[in-house]
């Protein structure tokens, strides 16, 4: 078996060890943290990815074509592309940390 050592104040401390014990093992609550992390990066990608869509079609052209002629400076400044280009930075840092979970 291994330990896992969280620095914690002591309110958070009572408030984590409380939340832990409600569930039948620290088994079951790591696995229920887990499920729950992991639908929240889903749900997040998903929710980017309608965006992203959206732009597509507006400027017809595929979200990596536009990232690299972005980060090539052969597009403007304009403030949909910057949106753009932020959303593509935020949907990989999500789908990074899930490919981190599974």
């Amino acid at each position: 078996m291994s330990q896992i050592r969280l620095e914690l104040n002591s309110d958070s401390a009572d408030k984590f060890n409380s939340y832990i014990n409600s569930f039948r093992s620290k088994d079951l609550f790591l696995d229920k943290f887990l499920y729950f992390q992991i639908n929240k990066l889903k749900r997040e990608v998903a929710r980017i990815q309608i965006d992203l869509d959206e732009l597509e079609k507006k400027y017809n052209m595929t979200t990596a074509e536009f990232y690299t002629q972005f980060e090539n400076s052969k597009l403007e400044d304009s403030k949909d592309f910057i949106l753009w280009a932020g959303l593509c930075e935020l949907q990989q840092e999500s789908k990074n940390k899930l490919y981190q979970l599974l």
